[in-house]
């Protein structure tokens, strides 16, 4: 089943948090507004909030990808429209598993916030360690072990094989967190235009 990856920002005005965008005012409620739209991404996920899918990670990663941190809940000094609209008053110590409310299905597990500035602060060129593997003889010399994975290798028409057999030779790369995520950069500029950095705070989550 996929999973949606929800963002919702607030910013510092020197007193309190405030929402961004502002939530739109409809029939006497409020509806936040995400403030960035992405694609489903799980590799991103994964920095964020420590996600992981059994699909995710093909054989040669030995490790999974190091979150920003462990998942952190709502923040207690969360805007009052936001408290109301996610229903912060409904998480607590004994009920952290799932939490349904009347607009948001949300799994505490996988609710976390952050300061843009932790996301720029974050290390993305931290490495993987070793990724090996075998390939057919004729594609061996493409790989370099302190190098990343070759842009040449055919990866539409070849695979990179766990075992060893006739014609293949063993391999070895390595791959930085920013090229596991492949839209860290993308996804930073996207943060910087809500403000400063250092004064914006993301919600994020994962629907059920």
């Amino acid at each position: 089943m996929s999973r949606n990856g929800c963002f919702y920002a607030e910013i510092w005005d020197g007193k309190k948090w405030e929402p961004i965008p502002m939530p739109k005012f409809s029939k006497g409620k409020y509806a936040p507004i995400d403030c960035i739209s992405i694609d489903i991404t799980y590799e991103l996920y994964a920095a964020l909030v420590g996600y992981e899918r059994w699909s995710m990670y093909p054989h040669w990663y030995t490790e999974p990808i190091i979150p920003i941190s462990e998942p952190r809940g709502f923040p207690d000094d969360m805007n009052p429209i936001y408290k109301k609209c996610f229903g912060y008053n409904e998480y607590s110590e004994s009920n952290k598993s799932r939490v349904r409310n009347a607009l948001f299905h949300i799994e505490q597990e996988l609710l976390t916030w952050f300061i843009v500035q932790e996301i720029i602060d974050y290390d993305w060129d931290k490495k993987f360690p070793l990724c090996t593997g075998y390939v057919k003889n004729e594609f061996a010399s493409l790989f370099k072990s302190s190098a990343s994975f070759p842009k040449e290798f055919p990866n539409n028409d070849e695979s990179i094989y766990l075992f060893n057999g006739e014609g293949r030779a063993e391999v070895a790369w390595v791959e930085s967190y920013r090229e596991f995520v492949g839209c860290s950069d993308w996804f930073i500029e996207e943060l910087l235009k809500l403000g400063n950095p250092k004064e914006v705070r993301i919600i994020f989550w994962l629907d059920l």
